[in-house]
């Protein structure tokens, strides 16, 4: 017998052994077993995302999540997925920086003597519209020190 044709047959041999197995389990832990193999998934993908940015948001890495795993979407449906993750994205931005101001109670008007700006409503109106990059800085800092 040809080698090829016998790991064939012990392949299909053990897939028929698996599939047996497996249609005797209970719903409950075919679920379960499910479960732990998209735990393992987007836990890799999370790990990956930080490791490449250690203070990305959670929509970062479902947006990740999506594209590794429904890459068989229209492009018109992905920039849709997109847009509305990063909206996302910079909602998760605000309330981590909300979460910064209350910790350090912090108001507007803080802020802005700190940073020597005309006055809190100025600061207020530009971290209100979409968060600016020094403003995510200052939280990624916050957070940081805040591990420590």
């Amino acid at each position: 017998m040809d080698f090829s044709k016998e790991n064939l047959a012990a392949k299909q041999a053990a897939d028929r052994q698996y599939a047996k197995w497996y249609s005797q389990l209970s719903d409950e832990r075919k679920a379960e077993m499910l479960l732990s193999g998209y735990e393992f998934a987007t836990g890799k993908i999370r790990y990956d995302v930080h490791k490449e940015n250690p203070f990305a948001t959670d929509s970062d890495v479902r947006m990740r999540f999506i594209e590794l795993t429904q890459s068989d979407y229209p492009e018109s449906t992905m920039n849709f997925i997109r847009e509305k993750m990063h909206e996302r994205s910079e909602a998760d931005w605000q309330q981590r920086f909300k979460n910064m101001k209350k910790t350090l109670d912090w108001s507007y008007s803080d802020i802005a003597q700190y940073m020597g700006a005309s006055g809190g409503a100025s600061v207020k109106a530009s971290v209100n519209r979409q968060l600016p990059a020094f403003a995510k800085l200052a939280v990624c800092v916050f957070e940081a020190m805040q591990e420590k």
